[in-house]
C-alpha cells in the first residue's frame, strides 16, 4: 500500500492499452518499497514486462536530484547487454556520474529544469561535464544507442529527477501508444521513488532507534546494578557510623558539653538520612530491575495500621500531630505484609512533613469489590492543581516543598516507591486536594482475598528468585 496518494497520470493516458499496461506496471512497482529494488524494477519493467526490446529500446536510466549535494545522480540501469556494454566503456563508474545542477548546457538538467521531454543523438549532450564528448561518443557507441528520450520524474509537481530511453531507432519510429506510455510511465516512477524513500527512511529511522532502544536498555541495567551494589556497600558503614554515634550520645558517665552533644546529634540525623536515601535508592533499584520479591499473605490491614501508627507515634508526638487510626469491619487483603507497611510509612510519614502542629492525619478504609482502599488524610499544607502532575515521579518535590522537605530529611522518593510498590500488588494509588492550606488524601487500593484480581495478583507477582534471595528487607526510618 503507498505510503501517499498523488494524482498519478499528469499527462492523460490516451487508450484501454495503454492505461492498463501502466496499471500493471504500477502493481510491479509498487509491490515492494525497498528503495533499492523499487529503482531497479523501474529500470527494468517497461523491457521486461512490456516487451519493449522488441521495440528498439536497449537501455533505461534513472536518475535522481540530490538536492543537499546539488546534483543529479544516476541512479540505477536496466540490466541489459548494452548497459553492460556502455559501463565497460565509460571512464567512470555508472553510479559515480553525478551532474551539477548549475550545469545549465546539459540536456538533462535543462530537462530537469523546464519539465518538458527532450531528445537527443549526441550522448555528451547528458555526460557534460563530466565526461568528455570523445569519452561520451565512446559509450554511445559501444552501446549502439541512436537515440535518447528524456522524460522528467516529477512529484506533486515538483521535478525530483530524469528518466532516460535509450534505443537503436529514430524518435520518428516511436509509436503514439509508446510514447503515451512511456510519458505515463514517469508519472507512476514518481509516485514510486517518493513511497521508497519515505518507507526507507522510516525503517532506518526505526532500526536506529531500536539500536539505541537496547543501548539505553544496557545502560540502564548498568546503572541498576550499580545503584544496587553501591547501596549495600554504603549502607554497612553508615550503620556502623550511626551505632557509634548513638553509643557515644547515650553512654553512661561520659561528660559531653552541650555544643558537643549537639554537634553529635546532628551527626546521627544527617547519618539516618543517608541511610532513608540509600534504603530508597536500593527500592527503586530494585523495583525497576525486577529484582524485588512479593512474599504474599492473607492481611488483616486494622491490624498493619495499628502497628505502624504506634511506630511513628513519637515523632508525630514531637510535632504535636495526632495520628489517627479508624478500626472498620473491612475483609481481609491479599499482599506482602512488609512492602504494605512500608506504604503505609512513607504515605503517614509524608504527612507527617508536612503537616504543622496541631494538625491531625487520619488512616481510613471503604471496601469497594473487588478492592479495599485505605486512605491517609491530613490537615497539611496541600497540593496545588497545578503540582498534583509531579507526585509520584521520582525526586518529585513540589514548589514551596522544600524547606519542609530539608528539615525532613525526604529524598523525594517516598510516593514513587509507594506507587510502584501498590502497582506491583495490582492496585492504584491517587491524591486529591482542594488546594493549597486545606491538606492532602492520598488513597492506595488492595485486592480482596478470593477475588479474581487476587488470584490473578497469586498468578503474576515476582517470586522470589536467586537475584532476590539475597537482598536484605529495607526498613525505613523517621527521625
Amino acid at each position: 500500500m503507498p505510503l501517499f496518494r498523488q494524482k498519478l497520470f499528469t499527462t492523460t493516458p490516451k487508450t484501454k492499452d495503454t492505461i492498463q499496461a501502466l496499471w500493471r506496471l504500477e502493481k510491479i512497482i509498487l509491490d515492494t518499497l525497498d528503495f533499492t529494488e523499487v529503482v531497479q524494477k523501474i529500470c527494468d519493467s517497461v523491457l521486461t514486462e512490456l516487451g519493449y526490446l522488441k521495440l528498439g529500446y536497449r537501455i533505461i536510466v534513472l536518475t535522481l536530484v540530490d538536492q543537499e549535494k546539488g546534483l543529479l545522480k544516476r541512479i540505477s540501469l536496466s540490466q541489459t547487454p548494452e548497459a553492460t556494454r556502455a559501463q565497460m566503456a565509460s571512464t567512470i563508474p555508472f553510479h559515480e556520474i553525478e551532474i551539477p545542477l548549475s550545469a545549465k548546457d546539459n540536456l538533462l538538467i535543462k530537462t530537469l529544469e523546464e519539465q518538458k521531454p527532450n531528445v537527443t543523438h549526441y550522448w555528451p549532450e547528458i555526460f557534460k561535464p563530466v565526461l568528455t564528448s570523445e569519452q561520451a561518443l565512446t559509450n554511445q557507441k559501444a552501446a549502439g544507442i541512436k537515440t535518447s528520450m528524456l522524460f522528467p520524474v516529477r512529484v506533486r509537481d515538483k521535478g525530483i529527477g530524469v528518466l532516460i530511453f535509450s534505443m537503436i531507432k529514430d524518435e520518428k519510429e516511436v509509436s503514439e501508444a509508446e510514447y503515451d506510455l512511456i510519458q505515463g510511465f514517469t508519472d507512476v516512477v514518481g509516485l514510486a521513488v517518493e513511497n521508497a524513500r519515505l518507507y526507507t527512511s522510516l525503517q532506518d529511522t526505526k532500526e536506529k532507534l531500536e539500536t539505541a532502544n537496547i543501548r539505553l536498555k544496557e545502560l540502564d541495567k548498568l546503572k541498576n546494578d550499580f545503584v544496587s551494589v553501591a547501596s549495600h556497600e554504603l549502607r554497612t558503614p553508615m550503620t556502623a557510623i550511626k551505632s557509634y554515634l548513638w553509643v557515644a550520645m547515650n553512654k553512661k558517665g561520659a561528660e559531653l558539653s552541650e555544643d558537643m552533644k549537639r554537634y553529635l546529634s546532628r551527626a546521627y540525623i544527617s547519618v539516618e538520612r543517608l541511610i532513608n536515601l540509600v534504603n530508597d535508592m536500593l527500592n527503586i533499584s530494585r523495583i525497576e530491575s525486577g529484582r524485588i520479591a512479593l512474599k504474599l499473605s492473607e492481611v488483616n490491614l486494622n491490624e498493619l495500621v495499628n502497628e505502624v501508627t504506634e511506630e511513628v507515634g513519637v515523632k508525630a508526638q514531637e510535632k504535636g500531630i495526632r495520628v489517627i487510626g479508624l478500626n472498620k469491619q473491612i475483609p481481609k487483603v491479599l499482599c506482602d505484609k512488609d512492602k504494605i507497611h512500608e506504604v503505609l510509612l512513607n504515605l503517614i510519614g509524608n504527612s507527617l512533613k508536612f503537616t504543622q502542629a496541631g494538625g491531625t492525619i487520619t488512616v481510613d478504609f471503604y471496601e469497594k469489590y473487588p478492592y479495599v482502599f485505605c486512605s491517609v488524610r491530613d490537615t497539611g499544607v496541600g497540593i496545588s492543581s497545578e503540582n498534583m502532575s509531579r507526585l509520584f515521579t521520582k525526586f518529585g518535590r513540589l514548589e514551596n516543598s522544600y524547606v519542609a522537605v530539608a528539615e525532613s530529611g525526604g529524598t523525594g522518593l517516598g510516593l514513587y516507591i509507594t506507587k510502584s510498590i501498590v502497582n506491583l500488588h495490582k492496585g492504584q494509588v491517587t491524591a486529591e486536594s482542594e488546594g493549597l492550606g486545606k491538606g492532602t488524601t492520598f488513597t492506595f487500593s488492595l485486592p480482596i482475598i478470593g477475588t479474581d484480581i487476587a488470584q490473578k495478583l497469586k498468578d503474576e507477582a515476582p517470586k522470589e528468585t536467586d537475584k532476590t534471595k539475597d537482598l536484605e528487607k529495607t526498613s525505613v526510618n523517621f527521625v
